[in-house]
């Protein structure tokens, strides 16, 4: 058994926030032919799980950057949580500073009424001032954040405490890059915490224990499988540890430099089916094997 790690925004993910028939096809060829496909991304499994139902795919899901990991059935087969009082003195610093912030658990996503309107209101500033085509595609991203499924309103970080839910992730946003760092910085320190990136305005928080890498390589012993030939395919900061797992890594060609150096190869685009490049190729190299 072999697996495909895939990430969803920025990769398998199109800029309408969908998955093309050309990806889809892909996926299922592999899936027919024995492969075990995941899909590893930042997003809730709520949310990924309407993506996937409404393109007719059928995988395991690792969620909110590895701290959650879902069979094809929906069964949650694990989830790492943050600590009460480690997420309370998160949010405590982010709200202080008026960062925006969204909370997921395993039934929503949390996020401030006041603060997603200021938030939302910076991208439309952003996207009407002429910027250059780095900013605006930027804007553009962070703007397909709330196009996710389950948002649920509150007025302060309080109510979301008083939730009683288990907090998987934590993610904080901003277009000042110093402020950002700021972020970065207070909590990459902190020994309980990893803190990812899977865009240039957002920073992810969620248990040390908690990364894609991590996540993939327990569902692969779960399933009595290896990691030996497998392959990841992602373009971000938070894909990282996918690669370090797999033998095939795979940079979008939409990702960063920094992103393709960590990779053996470079597929196209995720608005030119990347991942479906990537796949038929990772097949025909087994079938080339065989």
């Amino acid at each position: 058994m072999s697996f495909i790690a895939i990430d969803l925004d920025g990769t398998l993910l199109n800029d309408r926030n969908e998955i093309s028939e050309e990806n889809i096809k892909a996926i299922q060829s592999a899936q027919e032919k024995g492969f075990e496909v995941v899909i590893s991304t930042g997003r809730a499994y709520f949310d990924v799980q309407t993506i996937c139902e409404k393109a007719g795919i059928s995988p395991f899901v690792i969620g909110t950057n590895g701290a959650t990991i879902h069979a094809k059935n929906g069964e949650c087969l694990s989830s790492i949580t943050l600590a009460k009082d480690c997420a309370k003195s998160i949010l405590q610093w982010l709200d202080e500073r008026n960062y925006y912030y969204e909370v997921f658990t395993d039934q929503a996503i949390y996020a401030l009424k006041k603060g997603r309107q200021r938030f939302y209101n910076e991208i439309q500033s952003l996207k009407n001032a002429g910027l250059d085509m780095d900013m605006a595609e930027l804007a553009t991203e962070a703007e397909r954040q709330f196009d996710q499924f389950g948002y649920v309103l509150v007025e302060s970080y309080h109510d979301i405490l008083s939730q009683g839910e288990e907090f998987n992730n934590i993610l904080a946003c901003s277009f000042d890059k110093m402020k950002l760092e700021e972020a970065w910085n207070q909590f990459k320190t902190n020994e309980e915490l990893m803190v990812v990136s899977s865009a240039d305005h957002n920073i992810e928080i969620t248990n040390k224990r908690a990364t894609k890498g991590m996540a993939l390589e327990k569902l692969a012993f779960m399933l009595n499988g290896t990691l030996d030939q497998a392959m990841a395919i992602g373009d971000s900061n938070n894909d990282l540890s996918m690669f370090e797992k797999v033998q095939y890594s795979v940079a979008m060609g939409n990702a960063k430099d920094k992103i393709k150096a960590a990779c053996i190869m470079t597929t196209h685009t995720n608005v030119e089916n990347g991942v479906a490049y990537a796949i038929n190729r990772y097949m025909e190299s087994f079938a080339a094997a065989k």
